[in-house]
């Protein structure tokens, strides 16, 4: 867990350091180390099974194969 220098609420680290999760102050009731950093990992959890596509948008050209 990393606590934020210029903002309020913490970026959360896991198993590769250049993925964080931001937790905001208002997100845990509970704002000890540990709790914050469950919270974030659930947080993190969450959005890779949880997943929603809402756009996909591809500007590379497509590929002439003919």
């Amino acid at each position: 867990m990393i606590n934020l220098k210029d903002g309020e609420g913490w970026a959360v680290t896991g198993h590769h350091n250049d993925v964080l999760t931001y937790v905001g102050p208002d997100e845990p009731q509970d704002q000890s180390e540990i709790a914050v950093g469950l919270f974030g990992r659930a947080k993190r959890h969450r959005d890779g099974t949880e997943l929603h596509v809402v756009h996909v948008e591809d500007k590379r050209a497509s590929a002439n194969l003919g």
